[in-house]
């Protein structure tokens, strides 16, 4: 995933699963706390096109001078249309609050 000045990919929503949940997915993990997250086409930050949604399983961030870079260990599942619905209301929602602000 990766974004310049807002526009690129990202990784939005966390839905920590429980184990039955991860079970039901064919997942057997051993500690840590994984959770549910859909990759988005965002532009200036606002998710516009789901891609498709992980389990997150870890996560780690190395930062430089002048840039961070995340990287996830993750599982590809089904599309999550929970986040994908909550991900359009947020966008829906700043795009309202901007048109006010203009009017």
């Amino acid at each position: 995933m990766y974004t310049f000045n807002g526009i690129g990919t990202t990784l939005y929503g966390r839905r920590y699963l429980t184990k039955k949940e991860l079970h039901s997915m064919g997942i057997d993990v051993k500690g840590g706390n994984p959770y549910l997250a859909t990759q988005w086409f965002v532009f200036v930050f606002v998710p516009l096109i789901p891609l498709s949604s992980h389990v997150v399983l870890a996560e780690g961030e190395e930062s430089g001078f002048l840039s961070s870079e995340k990287h996830y260990h993750m599982i590809s599942v089904n599309l999550n249309w929970n986040q994908v619905f909550k991900g359009w209301a947020i966008t829906i929602g700043i795009i309202f609050i901007f048109g006010l602000l203009l009017w």
